[in-house]
């Protein structure tokens, strides 16, 4: 490797390696809005000079990421929002009229993610919390996954068909046909970094495809831990290149040192630094070199081994063998780092079925258990011949390829999608005894932050039971009474500003009034994940 090439190959590695050890954040999904001042749906008697959102975790503000406006749509916020910790600071105007304000917020979370609510209060009027969870889409989102797609495809061709054509056919790796698609995977994976580079400012920004065509937020992006190595990514991608335009044992080294920081530079931008870095990343490079060096020897096979069967039989065999113990190498270490990302996402078990991470998951499970009957049966087919049949061969040589790029398009849904673990959080109903009556507790989510509960009394014949009062309050071992303000919603009542902010098992206390002579209290319990 020339001076040039190595001393930025070593400043990139030096980047990445600095960005491995930061701490590791704790596993705990997208950013969640645990507390306000003023508290969401309050009435204040004056306007207060700042607004506070305090967050679970360290989040980035991308450009314009807070607004506050009165229900006429003036703007009262005077200045852009700051940090404090993890909690947003909003300044507001010194002279703020009697009213109802809308704040809204847009933060970018520990795992990359961007994260967007509203809360409600009211200046001397009443104001309604606002109900349900809190919205985590974007109109980039789509770009972004094809993007990513993209990545994983280029790191197969790019650096899993150079690595396996050096492994186990040295003398097929300077093939005209092989240096190609080794070319064309290393530009997939410059071109989905650049996108992918120019989706994420515009996206953190809440912005859509025109704000990308005009390059808005693009310095914030470059600016951003994302940005680095995004950059860094590139830097490699171009540094790689060069490595491989000749063979060589020092190159050979070089390269492989460098395509193991390309893996890094993409398990660093997906799920694995939600929690235990330390182990989450190293599990993550690795599932993606079995993954880029299966698919990668799937594609030498069919463009340069196969069709040489004609000619040197007994070689085509040999070459089979080899390629059928390093494939099943490779699907052992796909499911066993597979298991070790997947276990901290999928939390509980039920989340497994019941989240749109986890059927992805399902499915990508199903894929890879499709591939290993397929890879078993072209090893059988392999090992009882000493002359396969080469059309069986490709048949099976091909099928597996298309497995696994249906493997990779999962991938990239799943790398996009907020995990089980941080989206599990079903409807909930409890039904305590009070006297003769009972009381019907439902509560839409169980998953921490915002929640609306509903609570109806029902007579033994079933007839509703119209409460005089009912005030409330939530607890648990970590936090004290919260109190929850009801209203009356027919013949029940509904809650207006009931927060859950930290997981565990949450108990509701309630306290109501049947007639002027009667009342009664009791407690519900849920847990909240």
């Amino acid at each position: 490797m020339s001076p040039a090439p190595r001393r930025l190959a070593a400043a990139l590695l030096l980047a990445l390696a600095a960005l491995l050890l930061l701490p590791a954040t704790p596993a705990s999904a997208h950013a969640v809005l645990v507390s306000s001042d003023p508290a969401d749906g309050a009435r204040v008697a004056a306007a207060p000079a700042v607004v506070r959102l305090t967050f679970d975790e360290a989040v980035a503000l991308p450009p314009d990421a807070t607004t506050v406006l009165s229900s006429t749509g003036v703007r009262i916020q005077r200045g852009a929002a700051t940090l404090d910790g993890r909690t947003v600071v909003i300044p507001l105007q010194a002279e703020v009229p009697a009213g109802v304000y809308s704040v809204s917020w847009r933060v970018v979370s520990a795992d990359s993610h961007l994260v967007t609510g509203s809360i409600r209060f009211g200046v001397r009027r009443d104001a309604d919390a606002v109900e349900g969870p809190v919205s985590t889409g974007s109109p980039l989102d789509s770009g972004i996954g094809a993007a990513t797609g993209a990545v994983y495809l280029g790191l197969a061709l790019g650096i899993g068909v150079p690595a396996s054509a050096a492994l186990l056919w040295p003398s097929v790796r300077r093939r005209r046909r092989v240096l190609g698609i080794t070319a064309a995977g290393l530009v997939l994976v410059l071109l989905a970094s650049l996108a992918d580079l120019l989706l994420r400012g515009p996206r953190a920004a809440g912005g859509s495809w025109p704000a990308v065509l005009r390059l808005e937020d693009l310095g914030y992006t470059v600016t951003s831990a994302i940005g680095i190595v995004l950059l860094a990514r590139v830097g490699l991608v171009l540094v790689l290149a060069v490595l491989l335009r000749r063979a060589g044992v020092r190159r050979d080294l070089g390269a492989g040192v460098v395509g193991v920081a390309v893996l890094a530079s993409v398990a660093l931008l997906g799920h694995a630094t939600d929690g235990a870095a330390w182990l989450l990343v190293p599990a993550a490079v690795l599932h993606l070199a079995a993954m880029a060096l299966w698919l990668g020897g799937l594609v030498v096979l069919v463009t340069a081994v196969l069709p040489r069967f004609h000619r040197a039989p007994a070689a085509g065999l040999r070459a089979l063998r080899r390629w059928s113990v390093v494939a099943f190498a490779c699907i052992g270490v796909l499911v066993v780092t597979g298991e070790v990302q997947a276990f901290p996402t999928v939390v509980p078990l039920a989340a497994l079925w019941s989240t749109d991470y986890g059927v992805l998951l399902l499915v990508k499970l199903g894929l890879v258990a499709a591939l290993i009957v397929v890879a078993t049966v072209a090893q059988r087919a392999v090992a009882g011949s000493d002359r396969p049949v080469r059309t069986r061969v490709r048949r099976a040589v091909v099928a597996e390829a298309v497995g696994v790029v249906a493997i990779l398009g999962v991938t990239a849904a799943l790398g996009g999608t907020a995990t089980a673990a941080e989206t599990y959080g079903p409807a909930v109903t409890r039904t305590v005894a009070v006297g003769a009556d009972r009381l019907v507790v439902d509560v839409d989510r169980t998953r921490r932050g915002a929640a609306v509960l509903h609570v109806q009394a029902v007579a033994p014949s079933g007839a509703a039971v119209r409460l005089q009062t009912l005030e409330g309050s939530l607890s648990t071992t970590d936090v004290a009474a919260l109190d929850v303000t009801f209203r009356r919603d027919g013949d029940g009542w509904r809650s207006t500003d009931a927060t859950l902010p930290v997981s565990g098992e949450w108990t509701l206390a309630l306290a109501a009034e049947v007639s002027a002579t009667s009342a009664t209290a009791a407690e519900v319990s849920w847990p909240v994940w």
